[in-house]
């Protein structure tokens, strides 16, 4: 009988066969990851080959979200049939040698819903490996299939690195084994101890493996050589159980109960889709939720209190202040997640000062920056959505003050310049070496793009704040008049943006050598806004030279091609990445205003809409399964091919498609 775990979202997006998985060059390309809710998670290519430093079986948050450790490297399996030994992992060493090629026999890899799945095949056997990783403990299962005897053997490799850093093996950690079980000690670490179980007979091995070359650090300019340490193997014969499991953990008394992690990934993933609504919906939109759920993790507040809060983007980023405002409305409340929500808000509220929010967590789990001039208007915008779906009064009123908060210090000014101009009405910000915007790329101290002066999308997002508070003020019973009379001050102000010269918005006006005529896509919020805050046939003509000039497969880019700053491929060192950053590399969370200026000048269900939200879909499904398997790349070249590039997984890429899924399904249902 077949006891291998079954899901009903198991899919053709993320199914990927043979004629994939035995090109080393394409199962390298392609990498799965699992969250383990606190900040933790696993990662690694569909080879098995690490080509990062943020690849391996388990990495623990030790201050959930942050502080991210390495404690499980990798697994090595190996099977014995009739004698003969086969290797089923691979691996690049400092030499430049692959060794072994396990990939070779590597039949299949699935997402199966979350959990990913290998299936190698040894002439009639089939071994299957699945990982499940849930708070801090991580669950890896192989089932054997066949009826030849087949003889397991596992080598487990651990490390005790920051998830940031390298490890040069120098110092052996003690490893005690008994029975089906094996402890990790590793000297003045902080981790604590590294527990284990397994299912068979453990042999202490006490060795260094030196020298993995990491080929994506090569190509991103950093150190590329980890070592990591052979603390012992297991064996079990198959004559005896055809199901092998290793549990492993920081928790002893979770590792020695060894739950079924698979079986409760599967009811979670059941239980996510059908709060989203989405149990029978399509491929995609499942694939969309499941994503969603992987950034949504715990957050102790600084008040004490434990809340919840948003991972930017796996695997290197933390939490931060405007990735979080944009994806709330895509990654909770379109998927049904409205206490979560509500604990967002009040975890970032809680962080308010002097009308700024944090702009990143560090990996210490404190707000070390504020320097963002969009996230507290971004965090009103979010309120405004939260409350539309939640009607929730109480809470709105424990928030109301916040709201106030930033609407005062941005009217009377506030740090890094922020502040209304009263000739114009015009929130401007900025000073020199300081980025401000989401435009943020910093080389040294030298900020790529600086955007110091009135940023479009800063007073489009003023705008819609100051609509916002004085809508909420009549909800709540409060004085609402100044804030519409500073509306209407930002909607006359505002026109001076309008460009004739290149029938766009400009990109920065009053800056330090005057206005900005870069064709950028920041104006694409603007244009959502019409005819509130511009006349239809400007916000029309400016939508066509976006459209025309920045809307890529999956993305929106970031510059004109031509412009002189423009790159068109993000590659090389930290430096050239950089530079590339904003000044052309094309961005998904972009498809989110890029279609609700499509919605605003054409109508949601005008054809040109329906067209581009259909091609934005389909490519969507293809995406699925090219970089981060499941889920969506936080940035892609600006030109063809436009491979996918950064964090392999990004909260706001996958909000802004879910929140273009919630979008077509409420306009279907008022229909």
């Amino acid at each position: 009988m077949d006891m291998r775990p079954r899901s009903s979202t198991a899919d053709g997006l993320t199914t990927l066969g043979a004629d994939v998985c035995t090109r080393l060059d394409e199962g390298e390309s392609r990498e799965w990851l699992l969250a383990d809710g606190l900040g933790g998670y696993a990662c690694g290519t569909i080879s098995g080959a690490p080509t990062r430093r943020y690849h391996g079986l388990l990495f623990d948050a030790l201050s959930p979200p942050t502080d991210r450790r390495l404690l499980v490297h990798s697994v090595h399996e190996r099977v014995v049939i009739d004698g003969v030994r086969h290797e089923l992992d691979v691996n690049r060493w400092a030499d430049g040698t692959i060794a072994p090629h396990g990939h070779r026999l590597l039949h299949s890899f699935v997402l199966d819903g979350r959990t990913p799945t290998w299936t190698w095949r040894v002439d009639e056997t089939e071994i299957t490996r699945r990982v499940a990783l849930d708070q801090g403990l991580l669950q890896v299962q192989w089932s054997i299939s066949g009826i030849r005897e087949v003889t397991f053997e596992c080598v487990v490799l651990v490390s005790g690195r920051g998830h940031h850093q390298l490890l040069t093996g120098d110092t052996h950690p003690a490893v005690e084994l008994c029975h089906e079980r094996a402890r990790v000690l590793w000297p003045s670490n902080d981790a604590g101890d590294l527990h284990l179980g397994f299912d068979g007979t453990g042999t202490l091995i006490g060795d260094w493996w030196r020298g993995f070359r990491l080929t994506e650090e090569t190509a991103r300019g950093f150190p590329d050589l980890d070592d990591a340490y052979a603390a012992f193997a297991f064996t079990t014969d198959t004559h005896h159980t055809r199901t092998i499991r290793l549990h492993a953990g920081r928790d002893g008394e979770q590792v020695e109960a060894r739950p079924d992690l698979l079986l409760k990934a599967r009811e979670d993933d059941a239980r996510c889709l059908k709060r989203a609504g989405a149990d029978a919906s399509s491929p995609l939109h499942q694939r969309l939720v499941l994503a969603a759920d992987q950034f949504m993790v715990e957050r102790r507040r600084s008040d004490g209190h434990v809340g919840r809060t948003i991972i930017a983007g796996y695997p290197w980023f933390t939490d931060w202040g405007r990735d979080t405002m944009i994806s709330l409305p895509g990654l909770a409340l379109a998927t049904g997640r409205i206490a979560e929500a509500s604990e967002i808000l009040q975890t970032f509220a809680v962080e308010e000062h002097d009308g700024l929010l944090p702009n990143v967590f560090d990996e210490s789990g404190r707000a070390s920056m504020d320097n963002t001039v969009d996230a507290p208007l971004l965090f009103i915008e979010a309120i405004a959505r939260w409350h539309a779906v939640t009607k929730d009064d109480e809470v709105l009123r424990e928030l109301w003050p916040r709201i106030e908060s930033i609407v005062k210090h941005y009217r009377t000014g506030t740090a890094y310049g922020i502040g209304v101009d009263p000739t114009d009405g015009l929130i401007h910000a900025g000073q020199h070496g300081m980025q401000l915007t989401w435009m943020d790329a910093k080389v040294g101290n030298r900020v790529i793009t600086p955007r110091i002066g009135k940023p479009v999308e800063i007073n489009a997002l003023w705008f819609r704040a100051l609509k916002t508070a004085a809508r909420l003020a009549r909800h709540l019973g409060h004085d609402h008049a100044a804030f519409e009379s500073q509306v209407e001050t930002t909607r006359s102000g505002f026109q001076r943006f309008c460009n004739q010269e290149t029938n766009c918005l400009y990109d920065v006006l009053d800056g330090p050598t005057g206005d900005d005529a870069s064709i950028r896509p920041n104006q694409l919020l603007a244009i959502a806004e019409a005819p509130d805050l511009i006349a239809h046939e400007v916000a029309r003509d400016a939508l066509d030279v976006v459209t025309r000039e920045l809307f890529v497969p999956m993305g929106v880019r970031t510059l004109q091609r031509g412009a002189p700053a423009f790159s068109g491929r993000y590659e090389g060192g930290p430096e050239s990445r950089d530079g590339a950053y904003h000044q052309g590399t094309a961005w998904p969370w972009l498809l989110g205003p890029f279609m609700a200026a499509q919605e605003a000048v054409h109508g949601n269900e005008g054809e040109r809409t329906q067209t581009i939200r259909k091609r934005i879909l389909r490519q969507a499904e293809s995406h699925l399964g090219v970089a981060g398997i499941g889920s969506v790349s936080e940035i892609l070249d600006a030109l063809a091919p436009n491979t996918p590039r950064g964090c392999i997984a990004q909260a706001w890429s996958v909000a802004a498609l879910l929140d273009l899924i919630e979008t077509q399904h409420t306009k279907e249902e008022t229909l």
